[in-house]
């Protein structure tokens, strides 16, 4: 898999058992590129192109952007609706027998409970597992609470659930060691994730890390 900048003449293959570090000095430059993987993360227009054996993929599909470590939600709306499908998908003949058994009852209940008062209502008797899952308020158990926890948290949910292996994160080396760093690679080699870190500064570099520099005159210096 490569992903090419066109506005910048860079290209970085995403390999396994590495990780791609994008070292940006100069400003402009920072801002235009961050700018593009956010707008193309988001379905826009920019200068990024993603591929895979020459075919070209949607990055609104493949990848994501983190800004924010904090931020990360493993119960964002994303995620949820990619969950309650799986779940629904997993009924089989006899669970749905026994769904379409509750319905009647929940709507023997509701026809109970409508009769005591003085008002002409209605309501959807029609089974809807989805509607059933966000009532009981079914969610991802997350435990996290270091920041490290929450970012392997949530690339484990986004990558089983949504399917999404490739990831630019933005400045990552502000909020982990070292070890934190060895820790977090560990389980992305394992998951087969590619990560792509942003960095304004070039960052001391780890065994496994592969550093492309746009310095302040905007040459590109692969190391």
């Amino acid at each position: 898999m490569k992903l090419v900048h066109s506005g910048y003449d860079l290209a970085m293959e995403l390999k396994e058992n590495q990780i791609n570090v994008l070292s940006i000095e100069n400003k402009m430059a920072y801002s235009e590129i961050l700018r593009d993987m956010w707008n193309q993360v988001q379905g826009q227009e920019g200068s990024f192109i993603l591929s895979d054996k020459e075919k070209q993929l949607k990055i609104s599909k493949e990848m994501e952007c983190i800004f924010n470590p904090f931020s990360l939600d493993c119960n964002d709306r994303k995620i949820l609706n990619k969950l309650h499908q799986e779940i629904k998908d997993q009924l089989d003949s006899f669970q749905l027998e026994e769904a379409m058994t509750l319905n009647t009852n929940i709507n023997k209940f509701l026809d109970g409970l409508l009769m005591k008062v003085p008002y002409a209502l209605k309501y959807n008797p029609d089974f809807d597992l989805a509607g059933l899952l966000k009532l009981y308020n079914l969610e991802v158990e997350s435990s996290g609470k270091k920041v490290l926890e929450r970012i392997v948290e949530y690339l484990r949910v986004m990558s089983k659930v949504c399917g999404v292996y490739n990831y630019f994160f933005i400045g990552l080396k502000q909020y982990l060691s070292k070890e934190e760093l060895e820790k977090l690679y560990e389980f992305i080699f394992y998951e087969k994730i590619n990560l792509i870190l942003v960095e304004a500064v070039q960052p001391p570099l780890l065994s496994v890390e592969k550093c492309w520099i746009i310095d302040k005159d905007l040459c590109i210096i692969e190391l």
